[in-house]
């Protein structure tokens, strides 16, 4: 007897079902099956289907890099006429008394910072917790706990905190343009305290901390993205997915009239590893193929030359709730 079966097409606005022999065997990928149960939640109404969380603006425009960069002096992402450039943490080896450069990239970092803005905009404080463990931290941002993966989220923390960042970009007036130039860190102060045995609410711990600096908070307090943290889970482990789910729900937020952005300039946002423009584009539209599950509202449109984007319903509507710190 047959049996029922969703699939995608290209960019598909629905999920659609379709008939196959009950002796076809279904193959479908993690990320997928996440993305369609996402959906099929969404769609049932599941009130735990939406998590809502923030970013900061600054990420819907410009991003961290995919790839380690390694030893290079600095690393640049360019906007249109926004441009952030990265200069490495210098990471002390204990054992050797050397410092080594270091740069955040991949998911890790992008996770710890949808938390923090998160926190932030709903505590509306600087300081915020991490927690009394490895373990307790990684819960906060959706990762399981294991051995290596502790080790890896210490490593992307000191590399996330301890990069020097700037953000350029033209200001235009009636009476002229200039540069303007933001010189940030991610944050001032750093409190880790994390026990050999790792192990949850250990009392014998001091809370971890991170206090976040005063131009990287009211960037994030001034005009937070809202995103869902259950999308950006459900999207997988690809970076460039994630960075691509943030931007069109930003664009989206004020996108009043059709516009069109060259396949090169958005190569150089999200794709600055792509040699090949026809190789950039390729993934992109895989990635939008992903997106289009969870957030079916967005009008999006490939062509040869450009993406076109069309006025769409924000996935998550722009609120600001907050939540009062405990004491």
């Amino acid at each position: 007897m047959p049996r029922k079966v969703l699939m995608t097409d290209t960019l598909a606005t629905e999920l659609t079902l379709i008939d196959v022999p009950a002796h076809t065997p279904i193959r479908i990928d993690e990320t997928t099956a996440r993305l369609v149960n996402y959906a099929a939640n969404l769609e049932g109404g599941d009130e735990d289907a939406m998590d809502i969380g923030y970013s900061a603006r600054i990420w819907a425009q410009v991003s961290l890099p995919y790839r380690n960069p390694g030893n290079i002096p600095y690393w640049e992402r360019r906007n249109g006429s926004v441009s952030l450039m990265m200069q490495p943490a210098l990471l002390l080896n204990a054992e050797t008394g050397e410092r080594t450069p270091a740069y955040p990239y991949g998911v890790l970092p992008r996770q710890a910072m949808n938390w923090m803005a998160t926190e932030a905009v709903l505590t509306q404080s600087k300081q915020l917790e991490l927690g009394r463990s490895m373990k307790a931290f990684m819960a906060k941002i959706g990762l399981a706990h294991g051995g290596r993966d502790a080790k890896r989220v210490a490593d992307g923390l000191r590399r996330l905190f301890g990069a020097n960042l700037s953000v350029e970009g033209l200001e235009i007036r009636p009476d002229g343009h200039g540069e303007a130039i933001e010189y940030f860190r991610i944050a001032d102060s750093v409190r880790l305290w994390f026990g050999k045995d790792d192990v949850e609410d250990n009392e014998g711990l001091w809370q971890s901390t991170v206090t976040l600096s005063e131009r990287f908070y009211d960037s994030i307090v001034s005009s937070p993205v809202p995103i869902d943290l259950n999308a950006m889970k459900a999207l997988g482990k690809s970076a460039m997915r994630m960075d691509i789910y943030l931007w069109l729900t930003y664009r989206m937020f004020y996108l009043r009239k059709p516009t069109r952005i060259k396949w090169n300039d958005l190569n150089l946002q999200f794709g600055a590893q792509y040699t090949q423009p026809h190789k950039f584009k390729a993934a992109f539209e895989g990635h939008l193929r992903a997106i289009k599950i969870i957030y079916p509202e967005a009008r999006v449109e490939p062509t040869p030359e450009y993406l076109i984007l069309r006025p769409s319903k924000p996935h998550v509507e722009p609120t600001k709730p907050r939540r009062e710190v405990e004491d």
